[in-house]
Protein backbone atom coordinates (compact mmCIF):
# COMPACT_ATOMS: atom_id res chain seq x y z
CA UNK A 1 0.00 0.00 0.00
CA UNK A 2 1.28 3.64 -0.89
CA UNK A 3 1.03 5.45 2.20
CA UNK A 4 0.80 9.68 1.69
CA UNK A 5 -0.07 12.80 3.42
CA UNK A 6 -3.25 15.17 2.58
CA UNK A 7 -3.98 18.85 4.47
CA UNK A 8 -7.39 18.44 5.59
CA UNK A 9 -7.72 22.00 6.57
CA UNK A 10 -5.15 22.57 10.35
CA UNK A 11 -4.94 18.67 9.83
CA UNK A 12 -2.30 16.91 7.92
CA UNK A 13 -3.89 13.27 7.39
CA UNK A 14 -2.23 10.20 6.84
CA UNK A 15 -4.12 7.87 4.02
CA UNK A 16 -3.33 4.51 2.38
CA UNK A 17 -4.33 3.97 -1.48
CA UNK A 18 -4.14 0.94 -3.41
CA UNK A 19 -5.75 0.63 -6.87
CA UNK A 20 -6.44 2.84 -10.07
CA UNK A 21 -10.11 1.77 -10.84
CA UNK A 22 -12.87 3.85 -11.44
CA UNK A 23 -14.58 2.90 -7.96
CA UNK A 24 -13.56 4.85 -5.13
CA UNK A 25 -14.26 3.43 -1.66
CA UNK A 26 -12.87 5.73 1.94
CA UNK A 27 -12.53 3.75 4.68
CA UNK A 28 -12.81 5.51 8.27
CA UNK A 29 -11.80 3.58 11.14
CA UNK A 30 -12.83 3.89 14.72
CA UNK A 31 -11.91 4.79 18.44
CA UNK A 32 -8.37 3.40 19.38
CA UNK A 33 -7.58 1.83 16.03
CA UNK A 34 -6.59 3.30 12.78
CA UNK A 35 -6.24 2.72 9.34
CA UNK A 36 -4.07 -0.13 9.88
CA UNK A 37 -6.53 -1.83 11.05
CA UNK A 38 -8.07 -1.81 7.51
CA UNK A 39 -4.85 -3.54 6.05
CA UNK A 40 -6.54 -6.80 5.51
CA UNK A 41 -9.83 -5.56 3.77
CA UNK A 42 -7.65 -3.16 1.46
CA UNK A 43 -5.48 -6.09 0.21
CA UNK A 44 -8.77 -7.83 -0.59
CA UNK A 45 -10.67 -5.05 -2.04
CA UNK A 46 -7.44 -3.10 -3.67
CA UNK A 47 -6.48 -5.66 -5.56
CA UNK A 48 -9.64 -5.51 -7.38
CA UNK A 49 -8.94 -3.66 -10.89
CA UNK A 50 -12.50 -2.03 -10.21
CA UNK A 51 -11.61 0.27 -7.22
CA UNK A 52 -9.69 2.64 -5.85
CA UNK A 53 -9.22 2.04 -1.96
CA UNK A 54 -8.15 5.03 0.72
CA UNK A 55 -7.98 4.67 4.30
CA UNK A 56 -7.42 7.75 6.13
CA UNK A 57 -5.76 7.94 9.76
CA UNK A 58 -7.77 10.09 11.54
CA UNK A 59 -6.21 12.74 13.45
CA UNK A 60 -4.03 10.91 16.63
CA UNK A 61 -4.09 7.84 14.49
CA UNK A 62 -0.87 6.78 12.64
CA UNK A 63 1.04 9.57 11.74
CA UNK A 64 -1.67 11.68 11.26
CA UNK A 65 -0.95 15.51 13.16
CA UNK A 66 -2.30 15.39 16.98
CA UNK A 67 -4.87 17.46 18.92
CA UNK A 68 -4.08 19.88 21.98
CA UNK A 69 -7.17 19.04 22.95
CA UNK A 70 -9.83 16.81 23.69
CA UNK A 71 -12.20 18.65 21.51
CA UNK A 72 -10.17 18.00 18.37
CA UNK A 73 -11.02 14.53 18.56
CA UNK A 74 -14.51 13.65 18.26
CA UNK A 75 -17.05 12.71 16.09
CA UNK A 76 -17.73 16.42 14.52
CA UNK A 77 -14.46 17.11 13.90
CA UNK A 78 -13.38 13.85 12.22
CA UNK A 79 -16.13 14.72 9.91
CA UNK A 80 -14.89 17.96 9.38
CA UNK A 81 -11.43 16.39 8.78
CA UNK A 82 -12.65 13.70 6.27
CA UNK A 83 -14.65 16.45 4.53
CA UNK A 84 -11.17 18.71 4.15
CA UNK A 85 -9.18 15.90 3.15
CA UNK A 86 -11.98 14.22 0.55
CA UNK A 87 -12.01 18.25 -0.96
CA UNK A 88 -8.01 17.70 -1.78
CA UNK A 89 -7.89 14.73 -2.82
CA UNK A 90 -10.68 15.73 -5.10
CA UNK A 91 -13.19 12.68 -4.45
CA UNK A 92 -16.88 12.60 -5.15
CA UNK A 93 -19.32 9.76 -6.37
CA UNK A 94 -17.65 7.47 -3.74
CA UNK A 95 -18.39 5.03 -1.41
CA UNK A 96 -17.77 6.17 2.33
CA UNK A 97 -17.09 2.72 4.68
CA UNK A 98 -16.64 3.49 8.81
CA UNK A 99 -16.16 0.61 11.03
CA UNK A 100 -17.03 1.45 14.78
CA UNK A 101 -16.81 4.88 15.64
CA UNK A 102 -15.70 5.63 12.14
CA UNK A 103 -19.40 4.39 11.54
CA UNK A 104 -20.63 7.33 13.43
CA UNK A 105 -18.15 9.97 11.60
CA UNK A 106 -19.14 8.80 8.44
CA UNK A 107 -22.60 9.04 9.26
CA UNK A 108 -22.19 12.82 10.23
CA UNK A 109 -20.13 13.25 6.72
CA UNK A 110 -23.12 11.69 5.29
CA UNK A 111 -25.84 13.85 6.74
CA UNK A 112 -23.91 17.35 6.28
CA UNK A 113 -22.16 16.01 2.52
CA UNK A 114 -24.10 12.77 1.03
CA UNK A 115 -24.06 14.96 -2.85
CA UNK A 116 -20.47 13.75 -2.67
CA UNK A 117 -21.38 10.00 -2.27
CA UNK A 118 -22.41 6.84 -3.85
CA UNK A 119 -23.68 4.59 -1.17
CA UNK A 120 -22.53 4.41 2.62
CA UNK A 121 -21.37 1.52 4.67
CA UNK A 122 -21.83 0.93 8.55
CA UNK A 123 -19.67 -1.33 9.75
CA UNK A 124 -20.23 -2.24 13.39
CA UNK A 125 -20.68 1.36 14.37
CA UNK A 126 -21.03 2.54 17.63
CA UNK A 127 -24.46 3.38 18.76
CA UNK A 128 -26.02 6.47 17.29
CA UNK A 129 -27.97 7.52 19.82
CA UNK A 130 -25.17 7.29 22.27
CA UNK A 131 -25.07 5.41 25.49
CA UNK A 132 -24.30 6.56 29.03
CA UNK A 133 -20.48 6.35 30.64
CA UNK A 134 -19.56 5.26 34.31
CA UNK A 135 -19.26 8.11 36.99
CA UNK A 136 -15.70 6.81 37.25
CA UNK A 137 -14.64 6.44 33.46
CA UNK A 138 -12.44 8.72 32.96
CA UNK A 139 -10.36 7.88 35.63
CA UNK A 140 -10.40 4.45 34.88
CA UNK A 141 -9.34 5.28 30.85
CA UNK A 142 -6.46 7.57 32.68
CA UNK A 143 -5.38 4.58 34.77
CA UNK A 144 -5.37 2.01 31.98
CA UNK A 145 -3.43 4.08 29.46
CA UNK A 146 -0.91 4.70 32.79
CA UNK A 147 -0.37 0.76 32.86
CA UNK A 148 0.65 0.54 28.66
CA UNK A 149 -1.94 2.15 26.67
CA UNK A 150 -5.67 1.66 25.95
CA UNK A 151 -7.72 -1.56 26.51
CA UNK A 152 -7.38 -3.53 23.00
CA UNK A 153 -11.24 -4.07 22.67
CA UNK A 154 -12.39 -6.92 19.96
CA UNK A 155 -9.78 -6.37 17.51
CA UNK A 156 -10.63 -9.48 15.39
CA UNK A 157 -7.67 -11.14 16.36
CA UNK A 158 -8.61 -14.55 16.76
CA UNK A 159 -8.53 -14.38 12.83
CA UNK A 160 -6.30 -17.06 10.69
CA UNK A 161 -5.44 -13.62 8.20
CA UNK A 162 -4.57 -11.68 11.62
CA UNK A 163 -0.35 -12.21 11.20
CA UNK A 164 1.85 -11.21 13.98
CA UNK A 165 3.16 -8.36 11.82
CA UNK A 166 -0.38 -7.37 11.04
CA UNK A 167 -1.29 -7.31 14.93
CA UNK A 168 2.01 -5.64 16.03
CA UNK A 169 1.51 -2.84 13.71
CA UNK A 170 -2.08 -2.47 15.49
CA UNK A 171 -0.98 -2.36 18.92
CA UNK A 172 1.95 0.01 17.82
CA UNK A 173 -0.73 2.48 16.82
CA UNK A 174 -3.04 2.27 19.10
CA UNK A 175 -0.10 2.59 22.12
CA UNK A 176 0.63 5.59 20.59
CA UNK A 177 -2.73 7.38 21.15
CA UNK A 178 -2.61 10.56 23.23
CA UNK A 179 -4.87 10.84 26.23
CA UNK A 180 -6.74 13.35 24.71
CA UNK A 181 -7.22 11.49 21.96
CA UNK A 182 -8.94 8.80 24.27
CA UNK A 183 -11.07 10.89 26.75
CA UNK A 184 -12.14 13.28 23.93
CA UNK A 185 -12.94 10.25 21.81
CA UNK A 186 -14.99 8.44 24.20
CA UNK A 187 -17.04 11.36 25.51
CA UNK A 188 -17.90 11.94 21.98
CA UNK A 189 -19.30 8.71 21.59
CA UNK A 190 -21.29 9.01 24.55
CA UNK A 191 -22.94 12.22 23.29
CA UNK A 192 -24.14 10.88 19.79
CA UNK A 193 -27.50 11.60 19.22
CA UNK A 194 -27.48 10.61 15.32
CA UNK A 195 -30.01 8.14 15.49
CA UNK A 196 -33.24 10.20 14.67
CA UNK A 197 -31.74 11.88 12.19
CA UNK A 198 -30.99 8.44 10.08
CA UNK A 199 -34.15 9.54 8.16
CA UNK A 200 -32.23 12.19 6.43
CA UNK A 201 -29.60 10.14 4.72
CA UNK A 202 -30.92 9.32 1.77
CA UNK A 203 -28.23 7.41 -0.52
CA UNK A 204 -28.24 3.94 -0.50
CA UNK A 205 -26.99 2.47 2.76
CA UNK A 206 -25.48 -0.82 4.13
CA UNK A 207 -25.33 -1.99 8.13
CA UNK A 208 -22.71 -4.65 8.75
CA UNK A 209 -22.24 -6.22 12.05
CA UNK A 210 -21.26 -9.48 13.63
CA UNK A 211 -23.82 -11.37 15.84
CA UNK A 212 -20.82 -11.87 18.55
CA UNK A 213 -20.33 -8.21 18.57
CA UNK A 214 -20.47 -7.70 22.55
CA UNK A 215 -18.61 -4.12 21.89
CA UNK A 216 -21.59 -2.81 20.15
CA UNK A 217 -24.79 -5.29 20.36
CA UNK A 218 -26.93 -6.71 17.86
CA UNK A 219 -29.62 -5.05 18.91
CA UNK A 220 -27.87 -1.08 19.08
CA UNK A 221 -27.03 -2.35 15.25
CA UNK A 222 -30.29 -3.07 14.10
CA UNK A 223 -31.71 -0.12 15.90
CA UNK A 224 -29.84 2.33 13.92
CA UNK A 225 -30.46 0.23 10.62
CA UNK A 226 -34.40 0.68 11.77
CA UNK A 227 -33.83 4.13 11.96
CA UNK A 228 -32.69 4.72 8.15
CA UNK A 229 -35.06 4.73 5.25
CA UNK A 230 -36.60 1.97 4.55
CA UNK A 231 -36.31 1.97 0.33
CA UNK A 232 -32.65 2.78 0.41
CA UNK A 233 -30.99 0.98 3.52
CA UNK A 234 -29.34 -2.66 3.76
CA UNK A 235 -28.57 -5.53 5.70
CA UNK A 236 -26.00 -7.90 6.52
CA UNK A 237 -25.04 -10.06 9.84
CA UNK A 238 -22.36 -11.79 10.04
CA UNK A 239 -22.76 -15.59 12.36
CA UNK A 240 -20.08 -16.31 14.26
CA UNK A 241 -18.47 -12.94 13.85
CA UNK A 242 -17.71 -10.10 16.83
CA UNK A 243 -16.90 -6.32 16.48
CA UNK A 244 -14.34 -6.27 13.58
CA UNK A 245 -15.15 -8.22 10.15
CA UNK A 246 -12.43 -6.30 8.61
CA UNK A 247 -10.18 -8.15 10.63
CA UNK A 248 -12.04 -11.86 11.27
CA UNK A 249 -13.44 -11.80 7.68
CA UNK A 250 -11.64 -9.23 5.53
CA UNK A 251 -12.48 -10.96 2.16
CA UNK A 252 -16.26 -11.48 2.69
CA UNK A 253 -16.38 -8.34 3.70
CA UNK A 254 -14.53 -6.77 0.56
CA UNK A 255 -16.77 -9.49 -1.61
CA UNK A 256 -19.71 -7.77 0.42
CA UNK A 257 -19.07 -4.55 -0.08
CA UNK A 258 -18.33 -4.81 -3.66
CA UNK A 259 -21.36 -6.70 -4.49
CA UNK A 260 -23.25 -3.64 -2.53
CA UNK A 261 -21.56 -0.95 -4.74
CA UNK A 262 -22.51 -2.88 -8.04
CA UNK A 263 -26.51 -3.75 -6.95
CA UNK A 264 -26.36 0.49 -6.19
CA UNK A 265 -24.45 0.75 -9.82
CA UNK A 266 -27.23 -1.55 -11.67
CA UNK A 267 -30.27 -1.17 -9.88
CA UNK A 268 -30.67 -5.18 -9.25
CA UNK A 269 -29.14 -8.32 -7.04
CA UNK A 270 -25.84 -8.78 -8.58
CA UNK A 271 -23.46 -11.87 -8.28
CA UNK A 272 -19.52 -10.45 -7.85
CA UNK A 273 -17.07 -13.25 -8.21
CA UNK A 274 -15.44 -13.75 -4.23
CA UNK A 275 -11.46 -13.10 -3.79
Amino acid sequence: MESDFVQAGQSRLQYYQQGNGPETVVLVHGYASSAALWRLTIEKLGLDEEFRVIAINNRGAGDSSRSASEAGYTVETFAVDLFNAVKVLGLSDFTLVGHSMGGATVTQFSLEHQDLLKALVLVNSTPLNGRPLADDWEEVLKGSIANGGLTQGDMGFNSFDATEDFKDAVIADIRRNPVERAIGGRRSMSELRLRDRLGEIRVPTLVVGGDLDVTIGVDEILADYFALPEETRHLHIYHGVGHSPNVEVPASLAHLIARFIAEVNTGKPVQVASG
